[in-house]
């Protein structure tokens, strides 16, 4: 069986994160040469679905559902999952091990596969729930998982101990279009002391914990110094209807962003549960402070350098804000090198990692967020 060519399985991407991902590492991964992708088996749905490679040799297959998709997606994972098997390696960018006879290479993205610390009989946590079992149930049909932080990788060997010399850390940039982008900010727009205009860029999971905004009153600036707090939801799904700062752009494209994060003061980010955080990755590699829990997956990408308040904690946020809108008025201005040194500079060095670990599952991956103290 040869090494060097491996299939993509991306039939599960649909997200908007997730998409976003993919956009800024498939190119990479089909220019890597050391290891070729030769065939990819698109999703049926979303942007990717109508997906083209510029190169011709590619073989691409659309996987087409006739269930609905959470039904689907179960019976792919399970009883129709032989049809992914064969010789060549199979690296499966959607969360869950396929059940088929082949050397499988799984990329986690989403942390709600990791065992929560109690049971909950609500139907959301029970979709999850079934979510564990089929990742559960298919772990011995997987070499090897990539996670992108050290955090996600302890957190889900702590959920299966199986996984414990399986799971690889492979870090990411920011997309693409950040990246050639050229903006580094340094400074505030306006003056130092200035009501903060801070921006929350963020689908609408429940994760994202949007509705901690409507528990805040920010008619008040003493209170509250914010001019303008801009997040990338519709109108019609305003959380806090009754905040006045509060701005409901929707989904802004990659320009739109580009333009925010040149002229914003600070990233807020509030979700509950991550297994990375794009938004803490691209505020940093502009220079942004930053305002987010005081959670594991923030503190690993973070650092020191981040403004934490307690999750769920209205008071805790208000006095969050308050903390960085007094240390920018001092002419504070936040230093993220030592944060930006273990990402990766390109989507290259990613491409070419994962793919090595999907071609040689057992080589692994050699950098230092592998590294593990036993």
């Amino acid at each position: 069986m040869s090494q060097d060519l491996v299939r993509l399985h991306l039939t599960n991407i649909a997200g908007l994160g997730a998409v976003q991902l993919i956009k800024s590492l498939l190119p990479a991964l089909e220019q890597n040469k050391p290891v070729r992708v030769v065939e990819v088996y698109l999703p049926n749905r979303g942007d990717l679905s109508s997906y083209q490679s510029a190169d011709t040799s590619l073989k691409t297959t659309q996987y087409r559902r006739y269930l609905p998709n959470a039904l689907s997606r179960l019976a792919e994972c399970t009883v129709l999952g032989r049809r992914f098997s064969g010789e060549l390696p199979l690296l499966v960018m959607g969360d869950l091990p396929i059940r088929c006879n082949a050397r499988q290479t799984v990329f986690v993205q989403t942390p709600h596969l990791v065992r929560p610390e109690k049971f909950s009989w609500r139907l959301a946590k029970l979709k999850l729930s079934l979510l564990r079992w089929v990742f559960r149930s298919n772990l011995e049909y997987a070499q090897a998982f990539i996670v992108q932080t050290s955090s996600m990788r302890d957190a889900l060997i702590k959920s299966y101990p199986s996984l414990h010399s399986r799971v690889y850390v492979v870090a990411q940039p920011v997309p693409a279009w950040l990246l050639t982008a050229g903006l580094q900010r340094t400074g505030r727009t306006k003056a130092p002391d200035a009501p903060l205009h801070l921006i929350y860029p963020a689908a609408g999971y429940p994760h994202k914990n949007h509705k901690l905004l409507a528990t805040l009153h920010g008619n008040n600036p003493a209170n509250w110094p914010i001019v303008h707090l801009d997040i990338t939801l519709d109108e019609k799904s305003n959380p806090a209807p009754n905040l006045a700062q509060l701005r409901c752009l929707g989904t802004l494209s990659a320009s739109q962003m580009v333009n925010a994060y040149s002229t914003v003061d600070a990233l807020l980010f509030l979700s509950t549960d991550e297994s990375y955080g794009f938004p803490l990755v691209e505020a940093m590699f502009v220079g942004l402070p930053i305002i987010c829990p005081d959670l594991p997956y923030a503190r690993v990408l973070c650092g020191d350098e981040a403004t934490y308040f307690d999750v769920d904690n209205a008071d805790s946020l208000k006095d969050a804000v308050n903390e960085l809108h007094r240390k920018l008025s001092t002419g504070y201005w936040p230093d993220w090198s030592e944060q930006l040194r273990v990402i990766p500079k390109d989507w290259e060095t990613v491409a070419r990692t994962m793919l090595d670990i999907a071609a040689q599952p057992s080589a692994g991956a050699t950098n230092e967020l592998n590294a593990r103290k036993d």
